[in-house]
């Protein structure tokens, strides 16, 4: 289980790996096997590693849970400049029988309920800030993206496709964005932040969390997006297996109304369309083929978004409000 945030781990030449790092820390208290890995600073989503650290020693040593810690080093410090880049040591450990029982489900709820209450102002980058504006403004750029490519004469095949599909997503979006709003002024006491991901993912070879995909958020970010990531997978079945998930996450920890609320807004926003669109226009180099195919294919996938919503939606019938057109049979 983990997520992603700018970049993945990062090696030096394994051979040298542990001599490198003997160089410049303490490694005789590695009492366990572990793997030890270069983490590039810059792939950290929050910089507060001193808070990091103390988490993920937490969950290691009080819950028995897989995750990677971060070593100090001989200066005492979390952060070793190698090579003209400022790097940081982590090291993962070998999954024992039992954990590697645990489902994605399973783990996503303990490291969850471990870590509700996380301090917002430790760690000031937290995207929860913000987000409603952020969302709102996203939207209104690809307005102007949209109203210009309607004005061309030869649009491009990307805009063509774009055209298209706008009008539906950005319904999506505006319904999210007031979803959003009214869950403010229905839950003006929300639950507690956690521990999350910057972009959660969904693998059984990928069960050692990394301090470096972190972000400080309310739990619906993680669960809107393991929702989304059934939907693009899936052949038919999105619903049902998005409903198993739920019932794993939730034998753990059960979700509050307001989680319910923000994960269907989340869900409903559409991100994979969003973003596509942003890399289009910021034209950064990106293949634009691929770029178009990965648009047409947010097209293809809106009966599974679709059916996904209403299925969560039933779920929770009576415990949360929904966009009128995504409740009717």
């Amino acid at each position: 289980m983990a997520g992603k945030t700018t970049g993945g781990i990062q090696n030096v030449e394994m051979p040298d790996v542990r001599k490198t790092a003997a160089y410049y820390y303490d490694l005789d208290d590695l009492n366990a096997p572990v793997m030890l890995y270069f983490q590039p600073l810059n792939h950290f989503y929050h910089q507060n590693l001193q808070q990091l650290a103390r988490v993920a020693d937490f969950l290691s040593e009080k819950a028995d849970f897989p995750v990677s810690r971060i070593m100090v080093n001989r200066d005492g410090g979390y952060e070793t400049k190698m090579n003209g880049r400022s790097w940081v040591l982590m090291s993962r450990p070998e999954l024992e029988p039992r954990q590697q029982r645990r489902s994605s489900a399973d783990l996503l709820g303990e490291l969850h309920a471990r870590t509700i209450g996380a301090n917002l102002q430790a760690f000031p980058e937290s995207p929860a800030a913000s987000r409603r504006e952020k969302l709102s403004g996203r939207l209104d750029a690809l307005q102007g993206y949209y109203d210009r490519c309607r004005s061309e004469e030869d649009p491009s095949s990307f805009e063509r496709t774009f055209i298209e599909l706008f009008p539906y997503f950005s319904c999506c979006a505006e319904n999210a964005v007031q979803m959003y709003a009214d869950d403010a002024i229905d839950y003006p006491n929300q639950e507690q932040l956690c521990v999350g991901h910057y972009r959660y993912s969904i693998g059984e070879q990928e069960m050692t969390e990394d301090p470096s995909q972190w972000v400080i958020d309310d739990r619906s970010r993680d669960l809107a997006e393991a929702m989304r990531l059934f939907a693009w997978r899936s052949a038919g079945d999105a619903d049902v297996v998005a409903n198993a998930f739920l019932d794993a996450y939730e034998a753990r920890f059960p979700l509050s109304e307001p989680v319910i609320e923000r994960m269907v807004g989340r869900l409903l926003y559409p991100l994979a369309f969003i973003e596509c669109c942003e890399r289009y226009f910021a034209n950064q180099g990106d293949d634009q083929r691929m770029l178009e195919l990965q648009l047409r294919r947010c097209g293809e996938k809106i009966k599974e978004r679709e059916r996904v919503l209403k299925g969560v939606i039933d779920r929770y019938e009576g415990r949360m409000h929904a966009p009128e057109w995504l409740i009717r049979p």
